[in-house]
């Protein structure tokens, strides 16, 4: 089974791809916590940056202007994303030597160091705590996801749901159902937030749902499922598109971000018979007696993984 670290090394000639371990992206947070967009965004430029290194006890070095030539945040910005990647507390399951289970908790990053910001080279050095380098070096559940419609992403909804199905795209099973509760988790939302079905649909899968199936490597959609009176299941739906699709989805990626929402507005009201022949096509995997998905949105860049 390829490890992640053998997946950064056959990957790390393709600049457009992050290898996410799957522990990593099926992280939950304390108190229901998750990162923003920007610190998720700099979490995956920062386990890019490093490659292999990424499990090593040393200190890696990114230029402010590097991170900027992609990242498109001013200073201060990129100053609290790091703060809070500093700042946030992760755990992972691991088995000593022994045969004991025991929980290891630490930082994404364990010690940070930002230049003044009036050097002319001025750089971030930072260094992967030895939990989350623990947890990449055991890994083998991985998936090589889109640097670019990465940093693409408006919504840090989008952004979960994307790396969470990534991890999804290309097995068998082409649907998974969860609990309101579950799919709360995998959005990033808070305890108490979007507690009822018509929130949670509209504010964040909705939206997340339409932007990854633009700029993903692969369709989303989902389907409500009820429990008596009310919706007690959604079934996350996925399937990759064809060539042509992908080229489309790259294409969009080259355009410039303003008028994206109006150009993925556009192609949904003019391509109507094929989103319905999307629908089901992803639908063909569910039993017949569920009803179909009730949404699927077109577009979206290649994605490589295992």
């Amino acid at each position: 089974m390829t490890s992640v670290l053998d997946a950064i090394r056959i990957h790390r000639d393709q600049p457009d791809a992050i290898i996410a371990a799957g522990e990593l992206v099926d992280m939950r947070f304390r108190n229901g916590n998750s990162l923003s967009l920007r610190a998720a965004k700099l979490f995956c430029l920062l386990v890019q940056e490093a490659g292999v290194a990424v499990i090593e006890d040393v200190q890696h070095r990114i230029p402010y202007s590097v991170l900027n030539e992609t990242f498109h945040k001013s200073r201060d910005d990129l100053a609290d994303a790091i703060e809070e990647l500093h700042s946030t507390i992760i755990s992972v399951k691991v088995i000593s030597r022994n045969g004991r289970d025991y929980v290891k908790s630490g930082p994404i990053l364990s010690d940070v160091e930002r230049e003044s910001d009036d050097l002319s080279a001025a750089e971030i050095r930072f260094e992967f705590s030895p939990t989350l380098r623990r947890m990449i070096a055991s890994s083998t559940h991985w998936a090589a996801v889109s640097r670019r419609a990465v940093l693409a992403f408006e919504s840090k909804y989008s952004l979960r749901l994307y790396l969470f199905l990534s991890l999804r795209a290309r097995l068998r099973k082409t649907g998974e159902d969860f609990t309101l509760d579950d799919l709360r988790e995998i959005l990033g939302l808070k305890p108490g937030t979007l507690t009822r079905w018509q929130d949670l649909r509209r504010f964040a899968l909705e939206p997340a749902v339409a932007e990854i199936s633009h700029l993903a490597g692969f369709h989303a959609a989902y389907l409500p499922i009820k429990r008596g009176r009310k919706i007690g299941v959604v079934r996350l739906v996925w399937g990759l598109k064809d060539p042509a699709e992908l080229i489309a989805a790259q294409k969009e990626l080259d355009q410039p971000r303003t008028g994206r929402i109006a150009r993925r507005d556009g192609l949904v009201e003019t391509v109507a018979q094929e989103r319905h022949r999307i629908a089901e096509s992803l639908a063909s995997a569910l039993p017949l007696d569920q009803p179909r998905p009730d949404h699927v949105s077109r577009t979206s860049p290649p994605i490589d993984q295992p």
